[in-house]
């Protein structure tokens, strides 16, 4: 059967305390930038787009979405929340769109990357915004 709307919920009321969903983004960030080719050294490329996210890119939000991580295990689970839902809105606000052109041209990797970091700007936006509210209560404010 299908899940209720209340134990999806409950499901993301769980997640949004846990390191998991940033420690997947971080380490899935941090993979992709060791295997992104360098753009200067990129030749033939005409499209900028297709090197999206560059490799600083990678590293710079794998890291911190990482630092999220160690937070949320060193205890502070609201504001390691707060921290991740602001560094994955962030790479979803530089990388949304090329990820999106990227499809267009085969590259499946960026948008993965991107609906990684919103569904992980979701789950700890939730968990940020209405820190007291357990899924049940979240069912009657939506």
């Amino acid at each position: 059967s299908a899940p209720t709307t209340k134990q999806v919920y409950l499901v993301v009321d769980t997640l949004g305390t846990s390191p998991i969903p940033s420690a997947v983004l971080g380490t899935s960030l941090i993979l992709k930038g060791l295997t992104q080719p360098n753009a200067p050294l990129q030749a033939g490329v005409k499209n900028p787009v297709l090197l999206k996210p560059t490799r600083l890119s990678c590293f710079g939000f794998g890291a911190a979405n990482l630092l999220g991580t160690w937070m949320m295990i060193d205890g502070e689970p609201i504001n390691a929340s707060g921290f991740n839902f602001a560094w994955s809105a962030l790479y979803v606000i530089v990388n949304g769109k090329p990820s999106i052109s990227a499809l267009v041209h085969g590259r499946f990797s960026a948008l993965a990357l991107s609906g990684l970091a919103l569904g992980n700007a979701t789950i700890y936006g939730l968990k940020f915004f209405w820190p007291g509210s357990s899924g049940s209560n979240l069912v009657d404010k939506f």
